[in-house]
């Protein structure tokens, strides 16, 4: 058994075996959204973003430019796009542009639940290692026509 499925070469119709880890992704974010409630779901994923940032160090950070590049770099590497910020009276902007809008084999179509809590998640996490007080939060304005603009502020 396990041979055959060593051995297994996928049809064309086979597209899911393409991209396995975007396959795992639509699995494990339609069992979460099948098992939890809503609030449940997005606080996962706003901890699975605040791990995804523990993988920078930003701390040693105090230049907009250099910040946004060191994210960048990571967006760009999971293939997420990239982001500028536009800092405000009283808060931070962020437009991310280019993060996939679907997920091969999400069938449940979870990706659009799944990214806005895990890159809120993120974004608040760096800020916060930046010096952001409790009162500051990062919140997800919209996602629309492949760009996904959040807030960090009061």
């Amino acid at each position: 058994m396990i041979r055959e499925a060593v051995e297994y070469q996928p049809a064309e119709t086979d597209q899911w075996t393409m991209d396995g880890l975007s396959l795992l992704t639509a699995m494990i974010g339609s069992e979460v959204f099948g098992t939890a409630t809503r609030g449940q779901a997005d606080a996962f994923f706003g901890a699975v973003g605040r791990r995804i940032a523990s993988l920078l160090q930003v701390a040693d950070i105090s230049d907009g430019d250099a910040l946004m590049a060191r994210i960048n770099r990571l967006w760009r590497t999971l293939g997420w796009g990239e982001a500028q910020l536009r800092m405000t009276d009283d808060a931070i902007m962020i437009q991310h542009v280019g993060l996939p809008e679907t997920l091969q084999g999400d069938v449940d179509g979870r990706w659009t639940d799944m990214a806005p809590p895990l890159l809120r998640g993120a974004y608040d996490a760096w800020f916060r290692a930046l010096g952001g007080g409790a009162d500051l939060h990062t919140s997800v304005l919209q996602w629309r026509d492949g760009v996904m603009e959040l807030r960090h502020g009061r």
